[in-house]
């Protein structure tokens, strides 16, 4: 099958918006959030993902209202006489009630994301999934065209020169082969340990997934893994037993990036079908130089994916 069988194999480019002045200017009050409908939500029933609009402002807007999780300075807070408390049912030596916490404490963190593309829109929303067994023919007739056509990351770049989210920084390394930036995840509150999640975000721009991957990278995961787990400890007290590394595959984005992940933060748990451990990855790359040039992965897809609709069309999904 040819490159050119993908339909929309590059379709025409938007025009580029400078990154400092296309900035969304921020909300003075939730009421200026219009609700449609609910899109989503996580598996642990933490994060409620919402489509709506911003009151006076063109486009669909996307608003993920997250719960904090309880630790023991919540449970502190609670214990106070402003905590309102009911009877909900008690049996025998079991009594269920209902706490009515200080508004202080009930705090709700909230993601605006606008104006909303169809691809996020589409990430959000609750949808059918497929499994895939990717060989490298159709990995290099479908998928790769596809990212070839998917490569507009400027909000990465913007991390990786240091124009933005710096604050969330914890290590960088500027080298053009083997460099990366290690930080801190936008959906962390970088306090509560429970809920660690940090990305590590190469500096080579040519390296898009694990596909990319040979013999030749051993030396950036290895630092990678290293010196991010190194940097978790020192910074924030895990030990490395703690933490996952992985790569999803397919990715959210294709530019090349580790996610670094507590044991016990349940969201941010390797999804089976989609995500490859970091000491998997070196290990196959080092016995064989060329493995995810030739090797099936399986991963699992939306449907609704513009890729997905790719593959549905050539056969590659069971239906």
């Amino acid at each position: 099958m040819a490159k050119a069988d993908v339909e929309d194999s590059c379709p025409s480019k938007k025009p580029k918006m400078d990154p400092e002045n296309n900035v969304v200017g921020a909300l003075n009050n939730i009421t200026e959030y219009i609700l449609t409908k609910c899109i989503g939500q996580t598996d642990d029933g933490r994060a409620l993902f919402t489509l709506g609009k911003l009151k006076d402002r063109e486009g669909d807007a996307i608003v993920l209202f997250e719960t904090n999780s309880i630790d023991m300075d919540s449970i502190k807070s609670f214990l106070s006489p402003n905590t309102s408390i009911s009877l909900v049912m008690n049996n025998d030596i079991f009594s269920i009630y209902s706490l009515d916490p200080p508004p202080r404490t009930n705090t709700i963190k909230t993601t605006v994301i606008h104006p909303a593309t169809p691809k996020l829109i589409n990430k959000y929303t609750t949808k059918p999934c497929y499994l895939v067994m990717e060989t490298m023919e159709i990995y290099t007739s479908i998928t790769q065209p596809f990212i070839s056509c998917h490569l507009d990351h400027q909000w990465i770049y913007n991390i990786l020169e240091g124009k933005k989210e710096q604050d969330r920084v914890l290590y960088k390394d500027d080298d053009e082969k083997d460099g990366f930036v290690f930080s801190a995840d936008l959906k962390w509150d970088m306090s509560t340990v429970e809920n660690l999640y940090c990305l590590a975000i190469v500096q080579n721009r040519a390296l898009r997934s694990i596909r990319d991957l040979n013999g030749e990278h051993v030396p950036l995961l290895k630092s990678i893994r290293d010196n991010s787990l190194r940097v978790i400890k020192e910074r924030f007290g895990v030990p490395s037993s703690q933490i996952r590394a992985f790569f999803h595959y397919q990715p959210a984005y294709y530019h090349l990036h580790v996610h670094f992940v507590h044991l016990r933060y349940q969201a941010g748990a390797p999804v089976i079908g989609k995500s490859y451990n970091i000491n998997d990855v070196i290990q196959n790359i080092e016995f064989k130089h060329d493995y995810y040039q030739t090797a099936t992965l399986q991963y699992y897809i939306k449907d609704g994916h513009k890729l997905s609709d790719e593959l549905k069309k050539h056969g590659h999904i069971d239906l």
